[in-house]
């Protein structure tokens, strides 16, 4: 598992398995986030072994299945309102990562942090979201 911070909020990884979620929690994490939807990928594993094994260590879990081609405004708020609601930091994965860190960039967006810094932080973590955010207004 390879865990990728945006912030000091957000992190986020590629596709988990039910077995890496004592690390996640250990780490501090106190949110998780699926932004994959169900059956993807053949074999991987569903969002409901991977929430029992968040809940049974404590974490909150949401199921946010988002595809890069319909992701809209709504779901980038949902994203925002599950970070800025959780009682620590926040983890998100999806089958690369790359769909969490579009929802975290957009939301950093329309929350007015720069675009540098959210490129860079990206960046940091091994995303390139330049052609995202050019494509952004603000």
């Amino acid at each position: 598992m390879d865990i990728r911070q945006l912030d000091e909020k957000v992190a986020v990884s590629a596709q988990i398995a039910p077995a890496d979620i004592a690390e996640v929690a250990r780490r501090g994490f106190r949110t998780l986030i699926c932004n994959r939807p169900d059956g993807e990928d053949a074999g991987q594993p569903h969002f409901d072994e991977i929430a029992a094994a968040a809940r049974a260590a404590g974490m909150e879990t949401i199921f946010q299945p988002v595809t890069s081609a319909t992701m809209s405004a709504e779901d980038v708020n949902r994203f925002a309102k599950a970070v800025e609601n959780s009682d620590g930091p926040a983890f998100a994965y999806c089958r690369t990562g790359t769909r969490c860190t579009m929802l975290w960039t957009i939301a950093g967006v329309i929350a007015g942090k720069p675009k540098d810094e959210l490129r860079e932080a990206a960046a940091r973590a091994g995303y390139d979201m330049t052609n995202l955010l050019d494509s952004l207004p603000g």
